[in-house]
């Protein structure tokens, strides 16, 4: 039976009733989003699924959470569960997000929605007719300070734009031994690096923006055509102890891409997930004719805001945490991260779920939809062909 709703704050607020969860996928992210859905404050983790028993029970004790599964219909079947959060290989996530939508649930779906399009498109179509709030965990969209950077945009501070480029560097896949399900093709997907962290890059660069880009020019590139897999279990950057054995590796580990943004601004990104050293180096610049920011995921705290007489570095102000219910952003000097990020990435959804609010209309949510998760999934397609084909790729319904 779901909780009874809770009275009215002493502002006379309206009432919020508790939201019950459940996470299906214990692997890396799964425990980061049940940290952020607890610290939001708004939701109680009741339950997680998995595929391995004794792995699930395990992480269920660890989590403090009662109840686990490796069958998903009971979750699905529960009346008492309000949201589902997919943390899963990129395969299952559109028949999980299918069947919680078709079980009248909310869903937060991590990235890449899908592994193509058409399917993108079916889920975002599917959330919209059964009227069910879904989201897409583009985490980076959560630091304090890439909201300042697309609010300076957006006033014009930076001129004309002209060029916006970056990178997204990793090393946990540098050697032949690093292996992981991402780059297996069968699991994640054709793309490798390109929809692991290049969407990543992608979105944060077009929010930063606040425009779309319509074409890409790709080079791919597979520097470790062969990876030892184990034959055990292996964590997320970790790998296993134990037999292995050799496979071929169809995806790419890193990528250069050329970007052209609507309104005449060009661009590129590099990609790379065996660059020795880098762990998690995001950075994305944007110059205009007037002034040029950057932003650095690893320092997320400072935004460089450049001119040609003059350079500076803005600090999170005191009022520059994300509004909403739950515990608040750290105060200025105190600094917030990716998993800060991503629970103020979620506060909004679940302010939404927690109040009753109808969904969103297209193109006016305060967290990111299915609807920018298909955009995602548009580039990564891009970029798959451009490479294809040696030559520029458009992105679909970028036009």
């Amino acid at each position: 039976m779901s909780p009874e709703p809770r009275a009215p704050n002493a502002a006379g607020n309206a009432p919020h009733r508790r939201v019950r969860v459940a996470v299906i996928g214990t692997g890396f992210v799964g425990p980061h989003h049940i940290d952020a859905i607890r610290r939001i404050g708004l939701a109680d983790v009741v339950a997680i699924a998995g595929t391995d028993p004794a792995r699930t029970a395990d992480r269920a004790a660890a989590l403090g959470i009662d109840d686990w599964t490796t069958d998903t219909a009971v979750l699905l079947a529960d009346p008492a569960i309000d949201v589902v959060h997919i943390c899963t290989p990129n395969r299952t996530h559109v028949a999980l997000a299918t069947a919680v939508l078709q079980a009248g649930k909310h869903v937060v779906v991590e990235k890449p929605l899908a592994l193509d399009l058409a399917e993108a498109r079916s889920l975002v179509a599917l959330a919209r007719r059964v009227d069910r709030h879904a989201a897409v965990t583009l985490t980076y969209r959560g630091y304090p300070m890439v909201r300042r950077a697309r609010a300076l945009v957006a006033d014009g501070v930076l001129g004309d734009l002209r060029l916006v480029h970056g990178v997204y560097l990793q090393d946990w896949l540098a050697g032949p031994s690093d292996h992981n399900w991402r780059v297996d093709a069968a699991i994640g997907g054709a793309s490798g690096a390109v929809a692991d962290i290049g969407s990543h890059w992608f979105d944060t660069a077009e929010f930063i923006a606040g425009r779309r880009i319509q074409g890409v020019f790709a080079d791919l590139a597979t520097f470790v055509p062969r990876r030892r897999r184990p034959l055990a279990h292996a964590s997320a950057f970790g790998g296993a102890a134990g037999p292995v054995e050799d496979v071929e590796v169809s995806t790419e580990d890193a990528a250069t891409i050329l970007v052209r943004f609507e309104g005449g601004a060009r661009g590129a990104c590099v990609i790379s997930q065996v660059s020795p050293g880098r762990k998690n180096e995001l950075t994305v610049e944007l110059a205009g004719a007037r002034r040029t920011i950057s932003w650095r995921q690893e320092d997320p705290e400072l935004l460089w805001v450049r001119g040609r007489k003059r350079s500076s570095v803005l600090t999170r102000g005191p009022d520059e945490g994300t509004a909403g219910p739950g515990i608040p952003s750290l105060p200025a000097g105190h600094p917030e991260g990716w998993s800060d990020a991503l629970r103020d990435l979620l506060r909004p959804f679940y302010a939404a779920v927690a109040s009753g609010r109808s969904i969103p209309e297209p193109g006016t949510a305060a967290y990111p939809t299915l609807e920018h998760g298909a955009r995602g999934v548009a580039f990564i397609e891009a970029v798959l062909g451009s490479a294809r084909k040696g030559a520029w790729a458009s992105i679909p319904g970028s036009s």
